[in-house]
């Protein structure tokens, strides 16, 4: 749940949320809330012993479908990581490290879409987890925490092991530092889908006039949708059908509004004559 009334006005100005763990959030899984228990964002990076094609051993699905079904809605969407199903708070850990190697996966995954999403379409936060009894000086230091500070400046341009189940050097590093006594901080990771604007500059669709937001395949060459709180692969006729329902409603919008624009200048061209 986030939370930033426990602190007095002066430290809110610094503290913008965080999440307390073990609290379940107000709002339920939807068309636009995803809730994820680990950070696994293509299929590549699944473990092997959940890639089985039965329900039993394929137990866990790459993040990956719900950001290209979000992205395929038109209306975006929040994916929340260290969140359960049920909408429990149990938080990631995540090191200086973890959080750019994350962030470098997510980008690499953008850009294996097809076609590739822009930049200003996503974005990531990591948001704080404290504990339920932590005190207003403990919330404080652990939102406003800078994790660079602790990164060791020769591992900054280390490269990552992206799209890998295995572990890459940064999680064998917070591994080794956990066992030394340091404490990395746990975090609800939300990544963000925006949704598509036809009036934005950047946002370059389909057709000249409506400016449909496009289809992106994901790194499987597949289409997802989002339906409610599920991800749905459509076909291709269902996907044509979908299209032109979508076309069709963008047009007569458009069409309504032209004809409200020739209306207003009838009247006014009356009121001049």
């Amino acid at each position: 749940m986030v939370n930033v009334t426990r602190l007095n006005m002066a430290d809110q100005q610094k503290v913008k949320k965080y999440y307390i763990r073990g609290r379940t959030l107000s709002f339920e899984e939807d068309g636009a809330h995803e809730f994820k228990g680990h950070r696994n964002l293509c299929v590549e990076e699944i473990p092997y012993f959940s890639r089985g094609t039965d329900k039993v051993h394929s137990s866990r699905k790459a993040i990956s479908r719900n950001l290209n079904a979000f992205l395929n809605s038109g209306k975006g969407g929040t994916v929340y990581l260290g969140v359960s199903d049920d909408g429990s708070v149990h938080g990631l850990k995540m090191s200086h490290f973890q959080k750019e190697h994350f962030l470098e996966s997510l980008d690499d995954l953008m850009m294996r879409y097809e076609p590739t999403v822009a930049p200003h379409r996503y974005n990531v936060k990591f948001i704080p987890v404290i504990e339920q009894n932590t005190t207003e000086a403990d919330i404080l230091k652990l939102c406003t925490y800078d994790s660079s500070f602790a990164a060791a400046s020769l591992e900054r341009n280390r490269k990552h092991v992206l799209r890998n189940p295995c572990y890459c050097w940064c999680d064998k590093e917070a591994v080794a530092a956990y066992n030394c006594g340091l404490v990395t901080p746990d975090y609800v990771v939300e990544v963000v889908i925006q949704p598509w604007k036809r009036d934005d500059p950047r946002n370059v669709g389909l057709g000249l006039i409506i400016n449909i937001h496009p289809l992106h395949k994901d790194e499987e060459g597949k289409i997802y949708f989002r339906r409610q709180a599920s991800v749905v692969q459509y076909s291709l006729n269902s996907l044509v059908q979908i299209t032109k329902q979508e076309v069709k409603e963008l047009c007569e919008g458009e069409i309504a509004r032209l004809k409200g624009e020739i209306a207003l200048l009838k009247q006014r061209r009356r009121l001049l004559s």
